[in-house]
């Protein structure tokens, strides 16, 4: 595998969970994004780890556009580069058309399509 410095969002959990677990196996290096989840994503970084992956952790709300942006420049100091960005990270709020109010809405946006963008531009 070409890809060797990667970045994953959400990656404590889950899908990027099984993700990093998978791309460990091909001795990449990682940067694990979480927001809430610092247990199981320092649990995930032994793992990893163990198989032969250099990981590093970074905490961010992706809500927050200036925390957003500093994923990339992280990962690019720590890696010294990035070759591969996996936007993983969302947020599932319980929500409808009858009950969603105006800041649910905006973290739906914020965490799900504005986040991804920022991040992809400072991938570029």
């Amino acid at each position: 595998m070409e890809t060797k410095k990667i970045v994953i969002t959400g990656g404590a959990n889950r899908i990027g969970r099984s993700i990093a677990l998978e791309l460990a196996n091909y001795g990449a290096q990682i940067v694990i994004h979480y927001s809430k989840s610092f247990s199981a994503a320092k649990k995930l970084k032994t793992e990893l780890e163990n198989l032969g992956s250099i990981v590093y952790l970074f905490k961010a709300d992706l809500n927050n556009f200036k925390l957003a942006q500093k994923i990339i420049p992280f990962a690019n100091t720590k890696m010294k580069g990035v070759n591969c960005l996996i936007n993983n990270a969302s947020v599932f709020e319980n929500d409808s058309l009858t009950n969603f109010s105006e800041k649910s809405f905006l973290k739906h946006l914020n965490i799900n399509l504005k986040a991804p963008a920022i991040l992809i531009r400072e991938f570029a």
